[in-house]
């Protein structure tokens, strides 16, 4: 018989087990930091508080927020660390978006163990099993190890060397079940498959992941709909590796609860959100940074924790809503906060549009109008109609008025690995 979950004991855990599990692991986590870095222990110091005073998950409020920037980018690497060099088994980076050098992740033995634990359960969360055949073409080497920890079939990176007819090829002749990309490029993939003569609806895919971009979910149904191929989705980041999961009752993702402390925070003034409240993800690692530890660290990203309830698919562990986007996605307009998913929503419910699009900032500060590229589908004719839809339905979801600039598919061009959905012109 198929075991129904990855990590039985951790996953339907009682909440109350759960919850002291959590208060365990944060005492370490505190004490172990204060010990043996010197970012923290200089963190903790300023705000006056030791490792004595966490107690109960309560007691984290008392935790200083940890900065990407200026508390993890700018500080030297030595600091960071909480054990020894001669410990470090494996290193991942960030991409250096953000300030243009990649930053090093180190992970000690147990690191390494904990953060496949992750990536592995959460693949197996949204349905991948040992005996499919897996394509990840996000090019993220972590993810591709996820599903060889749960024995499911792997094409390497390597295969089809990034040419994307030639990934396509691999679909079909390897028999691929589950493909694994950014959402913006997996849409690319399959209207190229489109243009090859490949009908993916007649093929042996069963289910894409979608990681790395928000996606807006009913553009997600959308595609499911075109596609007849469920679309699901995982949460993580290079710091955690993955900490959140959709199960097959699509009612949010699992929050790995045993691996993670989650907070949402209001972004402006850092104060907590009640649960069903939407602000920013701020994650302390429980199990799985030894040797670079992560206490409230700001993530960037947009969500909300849901209001408790037991999840039909047996997980006890809570759910958090998918990824909004990034804090820095935020785009104030005329009194109102417009994220890109906005638009994807606005975009699903019209016909016509392609999948591509790019809101554009043209001043700083607060904006009169929203001002939106989008791409439509060849054949349309009467785009003054079009763009006059599109203008009416932005006002009606979002309540601002835009200015709307309709271009031919392929038009807009991103010059990084994601989707550029803001682009500043100023």
């Amino acid at each position: 018989m198929e075991k129904k979950f990855w990590n039985e004991e951790m996953e339907t855990m009682p909440l109350d087990k759960l919850r002291s599990l959590q208060e365990k692991r944060l005492q370490s986590v505190v004490a172990h930091a204060y010990e043996h870095s010197r970012v923290y222990k200089r963190k903790f110091d300023e705000a006056g508080v030791k490792p004595s005073d966490i107690s109960t998950l309560g007691d984290i409020v008392k935790l200083p927020l940890t900065d990407d920037l200026g508390d993890i980018r700018n500080a030297p690497f030595e600091d960071k660390l909480s054990v020894p060099l001669s410990e470090i088994k494996m290193y991942h980076s960030t991409s250096g978006t953000t300030t243009g050098i990649p930053e090093p992740i180190p992970y000690s033995t147990r690191d390494v163990k904990a953060f496949f634990e992750g990536e592995a359960r959460g693949r197996w969360t949204i349905g991948a099993r040992p005996d499919d055949v897996v394509q990840v073409l996000t090019g993220f080497d972590c993810c591709h190890r996820g599903y060889v920890e749960m024995g499911a079939t792997c094409l390497l990176l390597s295969a089809g060397r990034g040419f994307i007819d030639k990934q396509i090829s691999l679909t079909q002749t390897a028999g691929v079940t589950i493909i694994e990309h950014m959402p913006s490029l997996m849409i690319n993939y399959f209207e190229r498959a489109k243009e090859l003569g490949f009908d993916v609806t007649k093929s042996k895919l069963r289910l894409v992941s979608g990681v790395g971009e928000a996606w807006a979910e009913t553009y997600k149904k959308k595609m499911e709909t075109k596609y007849g191929i469920p679309f699901t989705t995982l949460w993580g980041s290079v710091e955690l590796g993955v900490a959140a999961s959709q199960c097959e009752k699509r009612c949010g993702m699992h929050i790995f609860s045993d691996l993670i402390y989650l907070e949402i925070l209001d972004p402006e003034t850092g104060t907590p959100l009640p649960d069903g409240e939407e602000g920013e993800i701020v994650v302390t690692a429980l199990l799985m940074n030894e040797a670079f530890p992560l206490i409230r660290y700001k993530v960037g990203d947009v969500s909300q924790i849901y209001p408790y309830e037991l999840c039909a698919c047996g997980r006890t562990h809570p759910r958090m809503a998918p990824v909004k986007g990034r804090i820095s996605q935020i785009v104030k307009v005329a009194g109102k906060k417009v994220m890109p998913l906005d638009i994807e929503e606005v975009m699903a419910s019209i016909e016509g549009l392609a999948e591509n699009y790019q809101i554009v900032i043209d001043r700083p500060g607060e904006l009169k109008k929203l001002k939106v590229k989008l791409e439509y589908q060849p054949g349309i004719g009467d785009l003054n109609t079009l763009r006059n839809r599109i203008e009416e339905v932005i006002h009606q979801n979002l309540g601002v008025e835009s200015e709307i600039e309709l271009l031919e598919r392929g038009s807009i061009v991103s010059d990084t690995y994601k989707a550029q959905r803001i682009i500043k012109t100023y």
